[in-house]
């Protein structure tokens, strides 16, 4: 059995996709998160994690958005295509950092530029 805790330097990640492979959903408007392992070894996909999405007409739910907060806890990234500035910080309160940089890019090669990226802050 691994521990995935026993090398901090693999982490969760979770994206805001319409499942084509793309980082291409809006953070308030995702019905599910696709989660990935992003490590020294890799990208390897873990799991789909359903959601209730929070955004609705402009305005958000923040008690489902709380649940959904609950729900990536262990990650500490998200990718999203879009993220509003509310959100971004409640997950950044609670570890996660959402970015929308890679906004219609492609999954697993987002996820690799993002974690380089972090890899790279935390050395600095």
């Amino acid at each position: 059995m691994t521990d995935t805790h026993a090398n901090p330097a693999t982490i969760k990640v979770a994206v805001a996709t319409k499942g084509l492979g793309q980082v291409d959903l809006h953070f308030g408007h995702a019905d599910d998160f696709h989660i990935y392992e992003a490590g020294p070894g890799g990208i390897r996909y873990i799991e789909k994690r359903l959601v209730e999405h929070y955004c609705q007409g402009g305005f958000g739910d923040e008690d489902k958005r709380e649940v959904i907060i609950r729900a990536l806890a262990d990650c500490a990234g998200l990718l999203v295509a879009k993220v509003g500035d509310g959100p971004k910080k409640r997950l950044l309160d609670a570890g996660i950092e959402a970015v929308d940089d890679y906004a219609y890019g492609a999954t697993e090669e987002s996820i690799k530029a993002w974690y380089q990226k972090r890899l790279t802050h935390q050395a600095g």
